[in-house]
């Protein structure tokens, strides 16, 4: 995996690299963020100014109350022009979706969104720990 990885970064020399939290439940979130951060090295791969991981629904959040496992946001995007596009894609993955209160709902989601947006005095925000940002 690490060389697919490896190949696609150096092909389309990506600036900004989204990454599951490392600390999330889910195996396969846990799979990707060792995979893609061992593809991140500033000499491998200079084209790559911002690392940023991101908190997913159910999954960043049920990890084990470890402080390992704290998702401590220090990176928002105000999404509130954008919020109900996002729901509507959303959509489009119906299995990952459930009626509230599932946590994966677009109530849940909503309520995600509008809490992280109150940390920023905005409508509607996602959240993010940045592991890397080089500003040039």
């Amino acid at each position: 995996m690490i060389s697919l990885f490896s190949s696609t970064f150096k092909t389309i020399k990506p600036n900004i690299i989204y990454l599951p939290f490392k600390g999330d439940v889910h195996t396969d979130h846990q799979v990707v963020f060792k995979t893609v951060f061992s593809c991140t090295k500033n000499y491998n791969y200079p084209s790559i100014e911002k690392i940023l991981m991101m908190e997913t629904i159910s999954e960043t959040d049920f990890a084990p109350a470890l402080i390992e496992n704290a998702f401590i946001p220090n990176y928002y995007v105000d999404i509130s022009d954008y919020f109900e596009k996002k729901q509507e894609i959303l959509n489009i993955y119906k299995s990952e979706l459930g009626e509230y209160p599932f946590p994966r709902s677009h109530r849940n989601i909503e309520a995600l969104a509008t809490m992280r947006g109150s940390q920023i005095g905005v409508e509607y925000a996602e959240s993010y720990m940045v592991l890397k940002v080089i500003i040039k």
